[in-house]
């Protein structure tokens, strides 16, 4: 019993010191080896969650500096417009301008809560059949693609492990993504791969940029000194699939084209 007893004691001391990057050795398989295993998935358990929660931390400063960041020229404006105003020099063109950063800043507001209210969603993933779900992402595809080519490639036996709801929004904003900017025709595949669910949207348009397929989504990211596009579709949509134990990845083909492929863990181990 010593051996076991110290290993433990070992493992205890480390976690108390806020260390939880061990393992911890199972040498036999009687009740206290047992123990010692069962230990050991617990510090791995706290582990993964330790690191999700510095994830969501870093990825929360990394919000709050894009913010802060893109609200100094709005607010810029709006001071100098105010002092036009107070000395009377204000005419219709400072009026509209005040009336259009005005609107500007209630978005950033607005796309921030969106932000907050998706990290804070719980995910209820269950049994979900793969007929139904190729159904919604068809009927979605349909109403958003217009008279683009339509392209939907899914499983239609069987069932996945995952958040429908999770999973459909994703779907529906990689798809309205790729409407914008597609020349004549959007190609959607599911597929499960391993221990996830992949979904992938590919358009025939220009490509993503350079920066933001190296880099990948970032709040309040811009294309080409859009200010009215703030990059939070694809951002969200980055968001929703590490809630979900997945990422999102962009590429663009070798002529023209764009793919994003967003994935999902059907284990409940993320």
């Amino acid at each position: 019993m010593k051996q076991p007893i110290a290993v433990l004691r070992k493992g205890m001391a480390r976690i108390q010191n806020h260390d939880l990057d061990f393992s911890m050795p199972v040498r036999s398989q009687d009740e206290l080896g047992q123990l010692c295993a069962a230990f050991d998935t617990m510090r791995g358990e706290l582990l993964k969650s330790n690191q999700e929660l510095w994830r969501q931390m870093d990825e929360r400063k990394r919000l709050n500096a894009a913010f802060a960041h893109d609200l100094r020229n709005p607010i810029t404006v709006l001071k100098g417009t105010v002092k036009l105003l107070r000395q009377g020099m204000a005419d219709q063109q400072t009026i509209d301008r005040l009336e259009s950063y005005t609107q500007r800043i209630e978005q950033y507001v607005e796309a921030m809560s969106s932000i907050q209210r998706l990290e804070q969603i719980p995910l209820r993933v269950r049994d979900f059949p793969c007929s139904l779900l190729r159904s919604e992402l068809e009927e979605t595809a349909k109403l958003l693609a217009g008279a683009l080519k339509l392209t939907v490639c899914a499983p239609d036996q069987g069932t996945v492990d995952v958040d429908p709801a999770v999973l459909l929004t994703v779907a529906e904003n990689l798809i309205g993504n790729a409407v914008r900017f597609a020349a004549s025709e959007i190609r959607i595949s599911l597929q499960q791969q391993d221990d996830f669910l992949l979904l992938s949207v590919t358009d025939d348009g220009p490509g993503y940029p350079a920066g933001l397929v190296q880099q990948g989504p970032k709040p309040f990211g811009k294309l080409d000194g859009d200010s009215s596009h703030f990059g939070m579709g694809l951002y969200s949509c980055q968001t929703l699939c590490l809630k979900h134990g997945g990422a999102l990845t962009l590429a663009n083909g070798k002529g023209h084209g764009a793919t994003a492929t967003a994935s999902f863990r059907l284990r409940h181990n993320f």
